[in-house]
C-alpha cells in the first residue's frame, strides 16, 4: 500500500497525492467500485483534508473517481459501453494525428521518437508500470506534438488520462504487453518514414487490439465468480 509522501521536490504535496491515488488505481491496488473517503487519503498519504478535498476533485476531474450517493467516493466503475466509445474516439483522433505528424516529420522528430520508443523497450524489459505508463506517455508527447495542431494535442491528451487505467489493465495481461512493442516499433517506423497512411492504419490497428484486451479484461473481474 502507498505510505505517506516523501518531501516534496518538483511536486507539491497535492501532486504528490494525486500521482500516488492515480497509481494506486492504475495498478490494481484500489479497484473500480472501492470507497473513498477523505480520512482515508488523509492517512494513506499523510496530507490534511484540505488536501485530500483538492485531491479528490483533481481526480473526479479525471473521471478516476466518481461520487456515489451511499458511499461518497468510489473507484470509477466503466462500462463496456464507454469503454468502446472512448477508444472509438481516440481511434478517430489518433489515426489523424499520426497522419499529420508524419507529413510533418524531421530529423530531429524522428530522433526524439527513436529515443522515445527506447525508453517504452527498456520499460518493458524492466516490468516496471510506472516506467511503462511515463515512456508511453512521452511516446505519444512527441506524436502529438508533431501533429502540429495545439486543440488535437490537448484533446487527446486529456483522453490519454481517462485510459491510463485501462491501458495498464490491458498491459497486465498475458501475453500484451510483447505485442503491443512490436505495434509500437512498427507504428514508430511508418510515423518516421513520413508515410502517414500507413501510421494511421497502424495507429488503428495497435488501438483496436488494446481495446479488446481491456474489454476482455474488465469481463473478467465483473464476471461472478465460482
Amino acid at each position: 500500500m502507498s505510505g505517506p509522501l516523501a518531501p516534496p521536490a518538483l511536486l507539491s504535496v497535492r501532486q504528490q497525492a494525486s500521482e500516488l491515488l492515480r497509481v494506486a488505481i492504475y495498478d490494481g491496488e484500489l479497484r473500480p467500485g472501492d470507497r473513498l473517503t477523505e480520512r482515508e487519503i488523509c492517512e494513506r498519504y499523510g496530507v490534511s483534508r484540505t488536501i485530500a478535498r483538492e485531491v479528490i476533485r483533481e481526480l473526479e476531474g479525471e473521471r478516476l473517481i466518481e461520487s456515489n450517493r451511499r458511499h461518497g467516493f468510489i473507484v470509477t466503475r466503466m462500462s463496456a459501453a464507454e469503454i468502446g466509445d472512448l477508444y472509438h474516439v481516440r481511434i478517430l483522433l489518433e489515426a489523424e494525428a499520426s497522419t499529420l505528424c508524419a507529413a510533418n516529420m524531421t530529423a530531429e522528430r524522428a530522433e526524439r521518437l527513436d529515443a522515445a520508443f527506447a525508453a517504452i523497450e527498456a520499460a518493458a524489459r524492466s516490468g516496471d508500470r510506472q516506467a511503462q505508463r511515463d515512456s508511453n506517455g512521452r511516446f505519444y508527447d512527441e506524436v502529438f506534438a508533431g501533429a502540429g495542431n495545439i486543440v488535437l494535442g490537448q484533446i487527446l491528451s486529456a483522453l490519454h488520462s481517462r485510459v491510463s487505467y485501462l491501458r495498464s489493465l490491458s498491459m497486465s495481461q498475458p501475453g500484451r504487453p510483447a505485442a503491443s512493442l512490436e505495434e509500437m516499433r512498427a507504428f514508430c517506423a511508418a510515423l518516421k518514414s513520413g508515410d502517414g497512411a500507413e501510421a494511421a492504419r497502424l495507429s488503428t490497428h495497435h488501438i483496436r487490439a488494446a481495446r479488446a484486451v481491456a474489454l476482455s479484461a474488465i469481463a473478467a473481474m465483473d464476471a461472478p465468480s465460482s
